[in-house]
């Protein structure tokens, strides 16, 4: 990206601090954002490292630099903290969300392929409550809380904001557990540091609500009209015919007629796209234990994007797996991980 800051000082000052979400507790360091005069020439405590200051300041808020420069200066090209922008720099990571692009990135992390910095798009599927910034464009802040929270909220999975596109959904910001897994969270992570703390194989997804998915109501702050639930009017019945949207909540793998999905199917996949399971049972190969598995927005599409249109996830049935899906991955073979028809 345009701007896009060099060596910064977070490694000097805070180290490889990957205890749970930064910017929070201990880990929330102004200076590494702030500066109080815009004038800072030397680094602390005579280390000469710091977060240099971006150009045409001073900035808004007594940033070092405009939000997503200065958020662009830790998270891309740098080994100390998730690398989200374009295509990552640790090797062999396939990173949960993928990578975010600009206008300036271009192929293959085009426009299209995922959330785009900058732009002042309305975002597909919008019903016209959010719109990005007039003159900045999608700013990280606007998923991202950048000082973490208090009391409000409990573990929230990636600092993601309490509401998200005007649209507040109390108790619905999806929640993690670390370690030991608490099937009452919505997020899953196996372990909490080191460079595979991001990769998508340390991240589960629990179905704390067999009807809702707190990853999906987040995301339909802004991409309203893409949501429907099993039933309801925006899917057509309760045996999926006549649906007009993919559900993203309570339609379990198998469980509806009309050979919609199959059990067996996802149970006999090499590679399976991730889904919700309120047991655990995340990689099941009995089709008896598929029926409480259901697919949400990450079970087909990046968070941030990838090289594919839309952030979509082309699963075959090679491996090895990477950020698009796999080798034999098609939008033919990503559907046929969960559906039969054909």
């Amino acid at each position: 990206m345009k701007g896009v800051i060099g060596a910064v000082a977070v490694l000097a000052i805070a180290g490889s601090a990957w205890a749970g979400d930064y910017h929070s507790g201990a880990t929330l360091n102004c200076s590494e954002c702030h500066v109080m005069h815009f004038s800072q020439s030397h680094g602390y405590n005579g280390s000469g490292i710091f977060t240099p200051l971006g150009g045409d300041g001073p900035h808004e808020h007594l940033l070092r630099n405009e939000i997503n420069d200065l958020c662009l200066s830790c998270h891309n090209a740098q080994t100390f903290a998730p690398d989200v922008f374009g295509a990552g720099t640790q090797s062999g990571l396939v990173r949960q969300a993928g990578g975010l692009n600009d206008a300036a990135l271009g192929a293959p992390y085009d426009e299209t392929h995922g959330h785009t910095l900058g732009s002042t798009d309305d975002p597909p599927g919008n019903d016209g409550s959010w719109s990005p910034d007039a003159e900045h464009g999608l700013m990280c802040v606007d998923c991202h809380q950048p000082h973490g929270y208090g009391a409000q909220v409990e573990n929230p999975y990636r600092n993601l904001l309490y509401s998200r596109g005007g649209q507040p959904y109390p108790g619905l910001t999806p929640d993690y557990a670390v370690g030991t897994n608490d099937l009452t969270k919505d997020v899953y992570e196996v372990v909490n540091s080191g460079s595979d703390h991001y990769s998508f194989d340390n991240i589960f997804f629990n179905e704390p609500e067999q009807t809702e998915s707190a990853y999906a109501g987040w995301c339909k702050g802004c991409h309203t009209d893409f949501h429907g639930i099993k039933g309801g009017n925006e899917v057509g019945g309760a045996d999926g015919t006549e649906w007009l949207r993919h559900p993203q909540a309570d339609a379990d793998i198998g469980d509806v007629g009309g050979g919609h999905s199959s059990a067996t199917v996802f149970a006999a996949d090499a590679i399976w796209p991730q889904v919700m399971s309120p047991d655990e049972l995340w990689h099941p190969t009995d089709p008896a234990d598929v029926v409480n598995q259901t697919p949400s927005c990450f079970s087909c599409h990046k968070a941030h994007g990838n090289k594919n249109a839309f952030g979509l996830i082309f699963l075959g049935e090679t491996a090895p797996i990477t950020e698009e899906g796999t080798s034999d991955g098609t939008y033919k073979m990503m559907c046929k991980q969960c559906h039969v028809q054909g």
